[in-house]
């Protein structure tokens, strides 16, 4: 079946005008800003053609990410429907002090209009980690971005604005097209969710949000796990993937048809719907959401990894690291932070979390198993102090 790439091949000859935007453009751009164009892309601005000869001069390699962009961004750039688009506005910050990780741009279309996009959830534990503040903070510091993102677009001229992005940059754009200045919101026309998360209940049930719902749409596959996580209330369209379980969230994977989706039945989704993070932390306030995610990424952090490559790359010594670390936890946060580790498997990196999972697991059992031991020496040997 066609995916994103199929699609530029076969329809990328076409201007907007002789086949106006669609949801399968909106992915493209949206899968686009995953390119590391950091220190390639002017204050000016430059075009997707040229951004991609720089790209490619420079010798930038992301091949270690699933949804590596570098395919795509040679196809849409030697075409005649992307490659002209000019780039500017480009932003991307890592700050894993203000646990942040962020990155957008605007693509300036020749049908007149503006798309902004933003980047989704990269492979740094920072990333990982701000996906989880979602659940708890009122606003996270890449949401306060891209409002500021957006409406500084909006300020430097008069076109029609469409926003999106993939996985958290689907929550990105929901948010900031609720909640920047009014004069950038009445000129937004469409919003795009690709696969992303949703809020927690108070940003969920804010008006703003409702108000800008009748342009949003979600855009999920069949097996989704992020995109039914937390609160999302805009319309959703379900699609077909080729591939399996959690790789269906790779954007490559979802099937094409002509200028569209392949859509498939709702049904597919409730499969998968109890296994999400959105059930389980549910049943958990708001300090509890921030004390769990404190353990957690604290815990992963010890290792003195930054991203799950460096981690997988380094699995024993990680693993010993973070058991150490786990240590010396309440038993009940221990438990807590197994179950997380399970989902964060579930989520889309299963060899390393699985190894992580099993490994503190592992080290739980030796620590009880140690514990048993000393229990029976201090009675066997009744001048032993205990504590």
């Amino acid at each position: 079946m066609s995916n994103i790439l199929d699609y530029i091949a076969w329809r990328g000859d076409l201007s907007l005008a002789a086949s106006p935007f669609n949801a399968v453009d909106n992915l493209i751009l949206s899968e686009l800003i995953y390119a590391d164009l950091k220190g390639i892309v002017p204050a000016q601005g430059a075009t997707l053609a040229d951004a991609w000869a720089a790209y490619r001069r420079e010798g930038r390699d992301q091949s270690h990410m699933v949804n590596d962009p570098k395919p795509l961004l040679e196809a849409a750039a030697g075409s005649r429907r992307f490659g002209g688009a000019r780039l500017d506005c480009y932003a991307d910050e890592l700050d894993p002090a203000r646990e942040l990780q962020f990155a957008a741009a605007r693509f300036l279309l020749e049908d007149g209009t503006a798309y902004i996009a933003y980047r989704g959830t990269d492979d740094t534990l920072t990333g990982w980690r701000e996906d989880f503040n979602l659940s708890f903070l009122a606003e996270t510091p890449a949401q306060a971005l891209a409002v500021a993102a957006l409406n500084r677009a909006a300020a430097l001229d008069d076109r029609p604005l469409r926003v999106g992005g993939h996985s958290k940059g689907g929550n990105l754009a929901l948010y900031a097209a609720a909640f920047c200045d009014d004069a950038a919101r009445r000129r937004l026309i469409e919003v795009y969710s690709n696969d992303g998360p949703g809020f927690n209940r108070a940003v969920a049930e804010d008006e703003r949000l409702s108000a800008i719902l009748d342009r949003a749409v979600q855009i999920i596959p069949e097996a989704s796990l992020v995109g039914v996580l937390l609160d999302n209330r805009a319309r959703r369209m379900v699609v077909r993937s080729s591939g399996s379980g959690v790789m269906q969230h790779d954007p490559y994977t979802w099937e094409v048809l002509g200028t569209a989706f392949v859509e498939a039945p709702r049904a597919g989704i409730s499969l998968y719907m109890d296994e999400t993070l959105s059930q389980w932390l549910a049943a958990l306030d708001d300090a509890q959401r921030a004390n769990l995610t404190s353990a957690v990424f604290d815990t992963l952090g010890a290792s003195g990894a930054t991203t799950l490559r460096e981690l997988s790359a380094n699995r024993l010594d990680a693993a010993g690291s973070i058991l150490k670390a786990a240590g010396a936890m309440d038993p009940e946060l221990q438990k807590d932070v197994l179950s997380t580790l399970r989902k964060l498997a579930d989520a889309g990196r299963e060899v390393l979390m699985a190894d992580l999972r099993r490994a503190f697991q592992q080290g739980l059992e030796e620590a009880r198993e140690k514990r048993r031991a000393d229990r029976q020496r201090g009675a066997a040997d009744p001048k032993r102090e205990t504590v």
